[in-house]
């Protein structure tokens, strides 16, 4: 029986290498910015004293309002147990 040995510097099977990790980190900034540049100009809304959301500058009060109404009802059990 033969038994082969892998003497090359190859990376090992499932190992990330830095230079991977970079090239993916960057690609999702670059994707981010995209969409960010898409969106175009955007407007903070604040929710709490520590929960602030963009929302796109377009939207008129009544659709800023709805939105920010569904964020409080999408994230009510969050917003309880800070107060607490």
């Amino acid at each position: 029986m033969e038994t082969k040995q892998n003497l090359s510097g190859s990376k090992k099977e499932g190992k990330v290498t830095r230079i991977e990790r970079t090239s993916a980190t960057h690609q999702a900034e670059l994707i981010l910015k995209g969409i960010k540049e898409k969106a175009g100009e955007v407007v903070l809304v604040a929710i709490s004293n520590r929960t602030t959301i963009e929302l796109p500058a377009s939207l008129s009060q009544v659709e800023r309002d709805a939105r920010v109404a569904n964020y409080i009802k999408l994230h009510q059990s969050k917003n309880k147990s800070s107060t607490l």
